[in-house]
């Protein structure tokens, strides 16, 4: 019995030992839907493509708008330029300007609406090369005047319309799916 106690105190000692700091879970980066990505003091976070307004993806030669969050945690920037090499051109209009320590967001058609006191930017690949599909991810460049360049891959975001099954409203004031 004694010998059978000493393994089992063992066994329980040695599992303990991988709980340092040094762990499986210790270079995951958060759950969050869009690419990230630093060009020296401006941050690029949680880029996406907007979900389309028609359809389930992007066909080839359509447009497709940007929602993302630019971060600036040095001196006055600006985005200059944004290109990919799935789209013919890119158009960035609206406020472009990044003041040191402010936040930029670019929002498309089916995001929330940005509230007053968020600075807005409008970013929309143009002519795309091929059809853009949820859960491919395209490279995206976002050149800026002082921090340099960043590329980061960008999916097609979330669908912002709910879907029937999750008990939606449906015309004349059901609920859909028979959930009450």
């Amino acid at each position: 019995m004694i010998p059978a106690a000493l393994g089992l105190g063992a066994v329980v000692a040695l599992a303990g030992c991988s709980a340092g700091q040094i762990t499986e879970t210790d270079t995951q980066v958060a759950a969050v839907n869009g690419g990230s990505g630093d060009a020296k003091q401006v941050a690029v976070r949680n880029a996406t493509l907007s979900f389309p307004t028609e359809g389930a993806f992007y066909r080839a030669g359509s447009s497709a708008p940007l929602e993302l969050v630019l971060s600036n945690e040095g001196p006055d920037d600006k985005l200059v330029r944004v290109t990919s090499p799935y789209a013919a051109s890119a158009q960035v209009s609206g406020t472009s300007d990044l003041p040191s320590n402010t936040a930029l967001h670019a929002t498309g058609p089916s995001a929330q609406p940005a509230t007053a006191d968020q600075r807005t930017v409008q970013i929309t690949l143009n002519g795309l090369k091929q059809d853009i599909t949820p859960g491919v991810t395209i490279p995206v460049t976002f050149v800026f005047a002082k921090a340099g360049q960043v590329t980061i891959q960008v999916p097609i975001g979330e669908d912002h319309n709910p879907r029937p099954e999750h008990g939606s409203p449906t015309p004349g004031g059901h609920q859909a799916g028979g959930g009450h």
